[in-house]
């Protein structure tokens, strides 16, 4: 379970402009899975490296990944549970919060093409990649992460291994901090030789909110 963000920290650190931010226009991943409406489970898409990408830095791709969001009331407890259907394949998630005071740009934009997997994501003005129109601001500090390490031949500490005792499935809970969207990304790591890592694998996603 994961402890609420420090929302006064979060605030003051914003207002130093020591929050990092990203140097590009924002983009929109493909798709934004609705779980207050999809309630039930979903497919997703994704490819097996793109959570911790070695092309990229080894940082998550935007669009080789899928999305998700929830909205959630305060103290609720959201269950995320991923299941690959392929394998091999090792999911790893990024759940963040869209800031309900200070987050103005609309919710189908990201700050840019690559993401952390542990960190928060701020930019102060974003643009649209395309057409450059201004967007507002992109807050969404960070909830919840981590990755399948059940089979998987890597340990990355800092990305909170989790082991459940089958490879493949991961279960990811937080208690929402606020009321608020709460968006989440989702890709593969490190996958098992034999996996084709240009090709997208199917994952089935299901959300639970406790009453």
């Amino acid at each position: 379970m994961f402890s609420p963000v420090n929302y006064k920290s979060c605030l003051v650190l914003f207002a130093a402009g020591l929050l990092s931010t990203a140097n590009y226009a924002a983009t929109k991943p493909t798709t934004i899975t609705d779980f207050t409406k999809a309630t039930a489970p979903a497919v997703f898409s994704v490819k097996s490296t793109s959570w911790r990408d070695p092309a990229f830095g080894n940082l998550g791709w935007t669009h080789s990944s899928q999305w998700g969001s929830i909205n959630a009331r305060k103290g609720k407890t959201v269950t995320i549970t991923i299941t690959s259907q392929v394998a091999g394949l090792h999911p790893g998630i990024t759940v963040w919060r869209r800031d309900a005071l200070l987050d103005t740009a609309p919710d189908e934009y990201f700050i840019d093409h690559f993401y952390p997997q542990r960190d928060g994501v701020y930019k102060i003005g974003a643009t649209d990649e395309d057409s450059g129109a201004d967007l507002g601001n992109i807050i969404m500090p960070i909830v919840a992460y981590g990755y399948d390490q059940d089979g998987n031949t890597k340990k990355v500490t800092n990305l909170r291994p989790i082991k459940d005792g089958v490879p493949g499935k991961l279960i990811v809970k937080f208690k929402a901090p606020e009321t608020a969207v709460y968006q989440f990304v989702i890709g593969g790591f490190n996958p098992d030789t034999g996996v084709d890592s240009t090709v997208k694998h199917n994952v089935e996603v299901s959300v639970a909110i406790s009453k």
